[in-house]
C-alpha cells in the first residue's frame, strides 16, 4: 500500500512540475503557479 501512495505522490509532483512549465511557456506568472501548487499538490493532503 505505501508503494502506491509513493506512486501516487510522485505522479502528483510530475504533474506539478509539468504545470508549472507550461505556465513558464504561456508567461503566465505567479498566479498560474499558485493554481498549480492548489491542484496538484494540495489534493494529496
Amino acid at each position: 500500500m505505501s508503494e502506491s501512495l509513493q506512486i501516487d505522490q510522485t505522479d502528483a509532483i510530475d504533474s506539478y512540475f509539468e504545470c508549472v512549465t507550461a505556465c513558464s511557456l504561456e508567461n503566465e506568472g505567479v498566479e498560474c503557479v499558485t493554481r498549480c501548487v492548489e491542484v496538484h499538490l494540495k489534493s494529496e493532503e
